[in-house]
């Protein structure tokens, strides 16, 4: 995370967590295990602590994904049209939103949960949720559990990497960048799964 993003989040303190967390799911330009990393590494010298880093940034992807719940609600029909013309904007394309759509079923709580566990459909998981009419009060309990699964091991381990004595820049370089490994071999894999299995690869998202 650039230096001028931190100087600015220790300034704006805790409200400057929730936002960030809130915008995340609207423009999600930084990836958000970095992100909460880096709450982590700061969270100690944030009022209230690390457990005060942990419900700020709950709260304010929480909030991001109600908006996203609200907005389905209120599309319904006309959601998977707006997809379709300006999903590619913000990195959501109809095949994902196909997908998170079509898991919806006997277990929409569960689905829910899990979702806030994935990078990418955790951003988005809202739209179809509200577009299928999800109750609230069960939609807004899930995200809520699958926020906190989410977000606590996340800073907690921004918290520890802070404590280690390497300088904090270098520590979040070094987790980007095996996150980024990870995910390129990840990537690389399903392919080769894919051309193996004549175009048959998982069936999961994210």
């Amino acid at each position: 995370m650039p230096q001028s993003i931190i100087d600015l989040l220790m300034s704006a303190g805790l409200a400057g967590v929730a936002f960030l967390a809130f915008a995340e799911k609207y423009v999600p330009i930084i990836p958000s295990y970095v992100m909460l990393a880096a709450f982590g590494a700061l969270g100690d010298e944030m009022e209230g602590g690390l457990a005060a880093t942990v419900a700020a940034a709950t709260l304010g992807s929480v909030a991001g994904a109600l908006g996203w719940y609200s907005l389905g609600r209120l599309l319904s029909g006309r959601a998977e049209r707006l997809v379709a013309r300006r999903g590619r904007y913000i990195l959501l394309t109809p095949k994902l939103y196909d997908r998170m759509r079509g898991a919806y079923g006997r277990h929409p709580f569960l689905v829910t949960l899990v979702a806030q566990t994935i990078p990418t459909v955790r951003i988005f998981i809202g739209l179809p949720a509200g577009v299928m009419r999800m109750p609230f009060r069960p939609y807004l309990a899930a995200t809520v559990l699958g926020t906190l699964i989410w977000n606590a091991p996340l800073v907690m381990l921004g918290d520890v990497l802070a404590e280690s004595r390497m300088d904090t820049a270098h520590v979040m370089m070094w987790f980007a960048a095996a996150i980024l490994g990870v995910e390129v071999t990840a990537f690389i894999v399903w392919r080769l799964m894919r051309r193996g299995g004549g175009g048959h690869g998982p069936g999961a998202v994210g």
